[in-house]
């Protein structure tokens, strides 16, 4: 397995507090914030081991411990680790090299979430062999992305009114840099390539969500920004899509 390079993390350290404001502040945020709650309100998660995995300033974590998880939280950016650790201090938080062996024992943990963080890794296979190896029989593994078949398209705009998104590439795995709070990289997958990975490391697929975004003001409400899937640790020996 690779290792995380400067290269990767030092963007994600520069942003950190920007991001953070505008996570805060975002619409969108907020969409995708209602949308995990909304699906893990009916689950009893006190005293689960649960694994934020990626997870940024810890908005996420502290839910999940405010909800009785054993929550753990991990990133490879030691400035986003900085901001959780100083805004929850009470919740365990760990840099780990997310392109590496992850550094926690075999079958570990109840639930892994990794909210919005597969589409800002170079490569995924390792990580979610790593996932499949800390997830326990029958655990969850919980996944949201920006939608790959949406994101990365242009608005076609009529009177001020986005009705129409041309997507140009989509079958092609590529990066583009993004700058909404710095400069990091964004990495494009297909859904195809983003589930299949996930099937093969043992998982099966219980619930996919594509939640609607926008409220159609300014932009047609047909197009999802968010992909959300849940899978379980399939409990078979051996199993494998």
């Amino acid at each position: 397995m690779a290792r995380m390079t400067p290269e990767e993390t030092d963007p994600w350290d520069l942003a950190a507090e920007r991001y953070r404001q505008e996570q805060e502040q975002s619409a969108f945020a907020s969409v995708n914030r209602r949308m995990v709650t909304d699906r893990f309100r009916g689950l009893d998660l006190k005293g689960k081991a649960l694994l934020d995995l990626g997870c940024g300033y810890g908005w996420y974590t502290h839910y999940f411990h405010s909800v009785g998880a054993k929550a753990v939280g991990c990133d490879g950016s030691a400035e986003m680790l900085r901001l959780a650790r100083s805004q929850y201090p009470d919740i365990p938080f760990e840099r780990v090299d997310l392109l590496e062996e992850l550094p926690y024992g075999d079958e570990r943990f109840d639930v892994v979430f990794c909210n919005q963080v597969l589409m800002d890794i170079p490569c995924i296979f390792g990580l979610i062999k790593e996932v499949g190896r800390i997830t326990a029989e029958g655990g969850l593994f919980y996944v949201s992305l920006v939608h790959p078949a949406f994101y990365d398209a242009r608005w076609q705009e009529e009177n001020g009114f986005g009705k129409v998104r041309i997507m140009e590439r989509y079958l092609s795995e590529y990066s583009i840099e993004n700058g909404f709070w710095g400069s990091t990289r964004h990495y494009h997958r297909t859904l195809s390539s983003y589930l299949n990975t996930i099937l093969r490391a043992g998982f099966r697929l219980l619930h996919v969500e594509e939640p609607e975004t926008y409220d159609g003001v300014c932009r047609s409400a047909e197009f999802p920004l968010f992909f959300a899937a849940e899978f379980q640790k399939d409990p078979r020996p051996g199993h494998s899509a």
